[in-house]
């Protein structure tokens, strides 16, 4: 399969407080799981990119996006993303959600909507999305008025719902889901 040419980053800025460990740092395929995804994602994408808060805790190349703002949340990192990428539009994927396939990828960066996001059968993965820059006064509005869901302007815009699996989907918040993660992933080798 060709790779997907809709640069792409990875939101990495967050806090981990549900975790209760930084979800960048934790193991995964003997590898941290931000360097797992960026590799993973590097094998489906032409460009990926890192927005995070600081550098130096990840023991890896890759291009980062610094994100100045100590609001912790993802429209965060997409507003930043969008200022200091020359791109019409940008897949989104959090650090936080490893199984991701390239088709379900491309699907989203291919929707004509200037929003498209994967869709598993009980919920929206607004975190696994592409955005077009037409998107950007949205989302800025939204920083300014302390309104940081996205849900909110998804609902307000033009999108697309593509299907996607349970498993593309899952998302580590927890040390349950963590080590469920861990499980599912010796599942896939």
């Amino acid at each position: 399969m060709q790779k997907i040419d809709t640069p792409c980053v990875i939101l990495a800025g967050g806090k981990s407080s549900r975790l209760g460990a930084d979800k960048t740092q934790v193991d995964f395929g003997n590898r941290t799981l931000s360097e797992w995804i960026f590799l993973h994602l590097q094998s489906m994408c032409e460009q990926v990119y890192m927005s995070v808060k600081q550098t130096d805790k990840f023991n890896f190349h890759a291009p980062f996006l610094i994100e100045s703002s100590p609001i912790y949340a993802p429209i965060i990192g997409m507003i930043n993303a969008f200022k200091q990428l020359d791109s019409q539009s940008l897949l989104f994927i959090s650090v936080d959600t490893p199984f991701i396939t390239q088709k379900t990828l491309s699907h989203i960066a291919s929707a004509q909507n200037p929003i498209a996001f994967a869709q598993s059968t009980d919920r929206a993965h607004y975190l696994i999305s592409k955005w077009d820059k037409s998107m950007l006064d949205a989302l800025l509005w939204a920083f300014k008025s302390k309104d940081y869901s996205l849900h909110r302007i998804v609902e307000s815009h033009p999108h697309t719902a593509i299907e996607a699996s349970e498993e593309e989907c899952f998302n580590i918040n927890t040390m349950t889901d963590y080590h469920n993660a861990l499980k599912m992933f010796e599942n896939l080798q």
